[in-house]
């Protein structure tokens, strides 16, 4: 190929980059300008609204899980439908608790944790929802462990249930109901996917499963006491994480107790919690606002 020809065939290829930059900046600008236009055209109540949600979620951690747009979207459905916002907290009711009880006098005390989430920051929340018009149903479930190892007797169970309903009580939160997510939504025990369950590895890389194997194994000895090998670890963090496929799966569906299986996830743990549910359901994740300060029910630092 003469001096010429290549010349002109790399004149003509950087002409060829030139326009594609072109095009993909112009697309860029046109996303970002339907973004813009998105948020411009939501209610006015939903921008403040999650204008406080946002500040309130960096407010609790740093680096939280930043509020998906799908929240925004869902709060202006609500509020042009008439509908009421559905919350859904749900409430760790584990082995550990147990050990709690006991070091309480075999009784329980509220934490300060706890008693500042019913006092200042649910009500804080409400208050803000109200000042913009918009109602709420708020869900806090007590789910019991998936796991035999983890549960804890019915008469410990009912007394920190009455303890959670006296400071809801105490501090006039009508808008807050309590339910037992085995008793009074589900009607019977969590069950497992039975994919995941046979399965595990074709949903969940090695890498998830050996991290959730260690949170578990750590919380398993160190506090709730239990006494396991190895291989029943494992056996049990198979089990958990199929049961929570299969949970994240309910909630969306046409079978969950929210109208059309939409619902905003204001969660008691961190967000990264709740990774295993967006395996059946791949929106879960756009649910989660985390507003509130993790743990309540923890003793000491």
């Amino acid at each position: 190929m003469s001096y010429k020809k290549k010349k002109f065939k790399k004149s003509r290829l950087n002409q060829l980059r030139y326009k594609a930059g072109l095009v993909k900046t112009a697309l860029l600008k046109a996303v970002s300008a339907l973004f813009q236009r998105t948020s411009e055209m939501r209610l006015k109540q939903t921008v403040k609204l999650l204008e406080f949600l946002r500040q309130q979620s960096r407010f609790v951690r740093l680096n939280n899980k930043k509020i998906d747009e799908w929240v925004d979207g869902y709060v202006d459905d609500c509020i042009l439908n008439g509908r009421p916002v559905e919350i859904l907290t749900q409430w760790c009711i584990s082995k550990d608790l147990e050990q709690r009880y006991q070091a309480q006098g075999q009784k329980f005390r509220a934490t300060i944790a706890e008693a500042e989430l019913f006092r200042k920051e649910i009500p804080r929340v409400i208050e803000k929802f109200k000042e913009n018009g918009v109602a709420v149903n708020w869900w806090i479930t007590l789910n019991r462990s998936y796991l035999d190892s983890g549960r804890i007797s019915v008469a410990v169970e009912n007394e920190y249930r009455a303890l959670i309903e006296e400071l809801i009580r105490e501090n006039k939160l009508n808008d807050v109901t309590i339910f037992n997510w085995e008793d009074d939504v589900l009607g019977k025990r969590p069950e497992p996917e039975a994919q995941v369950m046979t399965r595990i590895e074709d949903f969940i890389s090695k890498s998830a499963f050996d991290l959730e194997l260690a949170r578990h194994s750590a919380w398993a000895r160190e506090e709730a006491g239990l006494i396991q090998t190895d291989s029943e670890l494992e056996r049990d963090v198979r089990f958990q994480i199929a049961c929570e496929v299969e949970e994240g799966r309910f909630l969306v569906s046409s079978e969950s107790p929210f109208p059309n299986g939409k619902f905003i996830l204001v969660p008691l743990e961190v967000p990264e919690r709740y990774i295993f549910f967006s395996v059946m359901a791949p929106d879960f994740q756009k649910r989660i606002t985390p507003i509130l300060k993790s743990y309540p029910w923890r003793v000491g630092p």
